[in-house]
Formats: structure tokens, C-alpha cells, sequence
């Protein structure tokens, strides 16, 4: 079964961006994918990036413009202008090792925290807010709350990062097939084409 490595920060929004539509690839490619929640100033301290919120007046007023357009295309809601973002994401990080402890797919829950960010301004470094977003996707907050907190959980974000610097991981989200690299959620045609599947349609309501 092929498979689809996805390095990401669930505070970031092109991760949010693209969540949905990799959900899609790999449904239609029949693949499998990796979930590797990462600690992301890390991965940015060792690639040499720049936080997103840190960058020039210039670049943010360009993401802004651009998450609008992708958000058309991919038909979600977004805000420009997160209330609880940036933020400690160490604390989603662990409770999406610890469904993935559990046996648990994650992909919900990693949506849940995305669009808490971008869509809800829920704030997901507080215990409190991820036991609901859990149990908003039919899992055992507490449970997994708990669980965050052990030793294995902090151990697997860690080795999930070191994982990403030693693949040259600079940002989120970044995705592998077959030993290739594509950072971006708008690379996710190349993703599609490698796993042989179409290509979604951008149109000219897309763009204003």
C-alpha cells in the first residue's frame, strides 16, 4: 500500500488548508498516511525558517491574500486573523501521539485542531478545550489527555522531529511519497501525481 508521510504543526494553516484534500489523495490512491506531528520552532530553528508570525509586514499581508484564495478552493472557512495564533502547540502535538498510541487514526482529531485554530478560535494549548475537541470526534478526551502527559507521548513528538531535521524538514506541512519531498500544501498536485491521482480544478471565482 503506498504510503504518504505528513510532517505538520496543528496550529498551521496551510496544514489546515490542505488537510482535507490529502484525506482525498489518499482515499483515491488507496493510501495509507503518516501522521508525524513535529515541534515546530525546532523544525524552523534547524532549517534556517522564520516563523510565519514573524515575518515581514510584506509576507503576512501576502499570506493573508493567498490562505483566502485556497480556502475558496478548497470550500472551508478561514480566518485571517486567528485569535489564539500563534501558540503552544506542544500540547496538541502530544494528544494527537497519544490517539496514535492508542491505535487510534488521527486524522479527525488532527482536523479538529487545525480548524479550532483557523476556524473556531478555540485555543489548543489548554487541556480543557483538547478533551472537547476529542470527544467532538467520538474520542475518550480525558483518556487521551492523560495519556499526553506520559513520558512515551513527549517521546514521540521528539523523535517525529528529529525524524523531519534529518529528512530537511523546514516547514509545515510537508509531505513524502516514494522518497520525495513536497513542502507546501499547494504542492499537493505533485503529491496527487505521484500516487496517479487527478488533479483538483482552481477556478477564476478562486482567485478574488
Amino acid at each position: 500500500m503506498p504510503e504518504i508521510i505528513c510532517y505538520f504543526s496543528p496550529q498551521s494553516g496551510y496544514a489546515y488548508l490542505g488537510h482535507g484534500r490529502l484525506r482525498e489523495i489518499a482515499r483515491a490512491a488507496g493510501a495509507d498516511i503518516l501522521w508525524r506531528p513535529v515541534d515546530i520552532l525546532k523544525v524552523f530553528a534547524e532549517g534556517g525558517s522564520t516563523a510565519p508570525a514573524k515575518q515581514s509586514p510584506q509576507r503576512n499581508a501576502y499570506r493573508k491574500q493567498d490562505i483566502v484564495r485556497w480556502a475558496k478552493v478548497r470550500g472551508i472557512s478561514i480566518n485571517t486573523e486567528p485569535k489564539f495564533w500563534p501558540t503552544d502547540t506542544l500540547p496538541a502535538c502530544r494528544l494527537i501521539a497519544a490517539a496514535q498510541l492508542e491505535g487510534i487514526d488521527p486524522a479527525d482529531l488532527i482536523g479538529a485542531c487545525l480548524s479550532a485554530v483557523w476556524a473556531r478560535d478555540i485555543q489548543i494549548s489548554e487541556r480543557d478545550n483538547l478533551v472537547r475537541l476529542a470527544n467532538e470526534v467520538g474520542l475518550d478526551g480525558e483518556k487521551l489527555a492523560t495519556l499526553s502527559d506520559s513520558v512515551e507521548a513527549a517521546d514521540k513528538i521528539a523523535r517525529n522531529t528529529a525524524a523531519a531535521i534529518e529528512a530537511g524538514v523546514f516547514g509545515s506541512p510537508t509531505y513524502v511519497v516514494n522518497g520525495e519531498m513536497y513542502f507546501g500544501q499547494d504542492r499537493l498536485l505533485f503529491v496527487a501525481a505521484a500516487l496517479g491521482v487527478a488533479q483538483e480544478r482552481v477556478a477564476q471565482e478562486h482567485l478574488s
